[in-house]
Formats: C-alpha cells, structure tokens, sequence
C-alpha cells in the first residue's frame, strides 16, 4: 500500500509492505520537490493491524499540518520466480 500527501512543493509519501521475514514495514519518505531534500525512516510493526494504525496516526497528523491527499498511479511489478 502506497499512499501520497502534497502540500505546495513539499511530499510526504508512506509504504506499507510486508517483507521477507513476515515483518509489516512502515517506510515514511518526505521532502521538497524544489530543493532536492528528502529523507526516510523505516518502521518495524508487529502485526497488520499494528501497521494500520499507525498509517491512521501519520494520516491525521499530514491533514493537521495542511497535507492533502495525492493521488498518483502506481504499477505494481509482478514477477514470477520459476524453479528450475
């Protein structure tokens, strides 16, 4: 799950993924479009749930500093890995 906040030049995007391991992962990215400055943080949640949540916290506080939603089409790769 991919989700984009704007507000003027400045971004704010959350990915929401499982990894390898099983571990929920909460990748926070933020910066400026115009000054080329970004930065991350990457969260380790317990469960799906647990992820969720703290997607609603970081949704309310972006609406709360004047972020609005962003809408942005994504692809999603599919590979297949084949055994040989």
């Amino acid at each position: 799950m991919i989700i984009h906040w704007r507000k003027d030049k400045d971004y704010f995007t959350v990915r929401v993924y499982q990894d390898l391991v099983g571990d929920w992962i909460i990748t926070q990215s933020w910066g400026n479009s115009l000054l080329e400055q970004s930065s991350f943080k990457h969260t380790v949640a317990s469960s799906y749930q647990e992820a969720r949540g703290m997607l609603k916290q970081i949704s309310q506080q972006r609406k709360k500093l004047g972020f609005q939603p962003h809408k942005r089409k994504e692809t999603q790769l599919g590979f297949e890995f084949l055994e040989h």
